[in-house]
């Protein structure tokens, strides 16, 4: 194997481990022993990689929220109509979330505590990127007068933010909201489907009745 490719392959094999593991304990309950085991490398490849446990967990949630920001800023400077930009940013979030439950609990867990101020510190900074972005996009067609000066970005992110939040870090909560038997009705193909219908809609909505 080329020895750049293995180094790649040996630095992602050990950041996925780690996304699992910490994503079902807290950072404090996962050493670097059962990184390097689980993982199947010796401990003294982590430090080489990431230096430190608390290195290797930033750069996982960095790494994470930056592939992000990489394909929120394609979809924004696509040449298509607004709408059609924003349905397309919220089937990719849609995706992101179902698809990726281990890093969202990660998310979830850090942004409620305060024992990490500054790994949550990172976190809304790479997150705040997302929505200059967003917001910069609704800026140039407002200025085209493409749509209305009062549309109100901000509450429409952190509505659909905070529902899949919801969803993620409390889904015993909202199955009894949704009327679901069992977490994993939360996590099909249909209940995106649902989520993607409903927020499209929102938007439909908002962005032709400020046009």
């Amino acid at each position: 194997m080329n020895p750049t490719l293995e180094h790649i392959d040996k630095r992602d094999a050990i950041l996925s481990v780690a996304e699992k593991l910490f994503s079902e304990q807290d950072f404090d309950a996962v050493s670097v022993r059962d990184l390097a085991k689980e993982a199947n490398v010796n401990i003294a490849m982590i430090s080489y990689y990431f230096g430190s446990k608390e290195k290797l967990f930033e750069t996982l949630i960095a790494s994470r929220l930056e592939e992000s920001q990489g394909n929120i800023k394609d979809i924004v400077s696509r040449d298509k109509p607004v709408i059609e930009r924003m349905y397309d940013i919220i089937d990719f979030y849609v995706d992101k979330f179902a698809g990726n439950m281990a890093f969202q609990k990660i998310i979830n867990r850090e942004m409620s505590l305060d024992c990490r101020p500054h790994v949550r510190e990172l976190i809304i900074e790479k997150i705040k990127m997302n929505k200059q972005f967003t917001k910069a996009m609704f800026r140039d067609e407002i200025e085209k007068g493409n749509i209305g000066a009062d549309v109100d970005i901000e509450m429409t992110m952190m509505s659909f933010f905070a529902t899949m939040y919801q969803i993620t870090g409390a889904p015993h909560f909202s199955c009894q909201i949704l009327e679901k038997a069992r977490i994993e009705e939360l996590r099909t193909p249909e209940f995106g489907d649902r989520i993607r219908k409903y927020f499209k809609s929102t938007i439909k909505n908002l962005l032709t009745t400020n046009q």
